[in-house]
């Protein structure tokens, strides 16, 4: 098998046990009305200062936390990624730490218009970069797009904000008419 073939085989079935350990995702889930919904947890500033927070909050919550954040150059190189598996439940934290053994990040080009995921340790699934509006509300996000850089995730766009010191908030959709929220992920940087 051909190093691509491995890399996008490898992509796909994380894709697939990550939806597998989550049970659900976040389609279907509303965008919080307002940038500073109630109930954010310990948000200092419009910042938060852990992962641990991320991982704990309601969709509502993190819509919020992603209206409050800023566009941010992720730093180059590795970047510890968090998905966050079942928003809002009593076993999210637990689920979203399982994850991580499918999914360990994304390393970040040096020019910043570039990044490749880590699945399973292997680097896979690079992504193009770029400052551009938001699918949530318009605004300007942090874009990765991988609809020419990768046949298995082809139909996928994440968008980032920075919503703490070296935390970034994250939204996966599918390319969908109209998009739909397929995930939330976090990004550690320099921790």
């Amino acid at each position: 098998m051909s190093r691509t073939r491995w890399r996008e085989f490898v992509g796909g079935l994380s894709a697939v046990v990550m939806g597998l350990l989550a049970g659900t995702d976040a389609r279907g889930q509303e965008p919080a009305q307002g940038a500073s919904a109630p109930g954010v947890p310990e948000v200092v500033g419009g910042s938060v200062w852990s992962i641990e927070q991320i991982v704990r909050m309601s969709p509502a919550e993190l819509d919020a936390l992603y209206a409050q954040g800023v566009v941010a150059a992720v730093p180059a190189g590795r970047v510890k990624g968090h998905a966050l598996v079942a928003p809002g439940k009593p076993w999210a934290a637990p689920a979203s730490k399982g994850a991580r053994v499918v999914w360990q990040g994304k390393i970040f080009d040096p020019s910043g218009t570039a990044v490749v995921n880590r699945f399973f340790g292997v680097k896979a699934i690079k992504g193009n970069v770029y400052a551009a509006e938001s699918w949530r509300d318009g605004q300007p996000a942090l874009i990765i797009d991988y609809s020419e850089t990768s046949r298995v995730y082809a139909r996928y766009r994440d968008e980032i904000r920075q919503v703490g010191p070296g935390l970034y908030l994250g939204l996966m959709y599918t390319r969908s008419n109209p998009p739909e929220l397929k995930r939330y992920f976090a990004l550690e940087a320099g921790r």
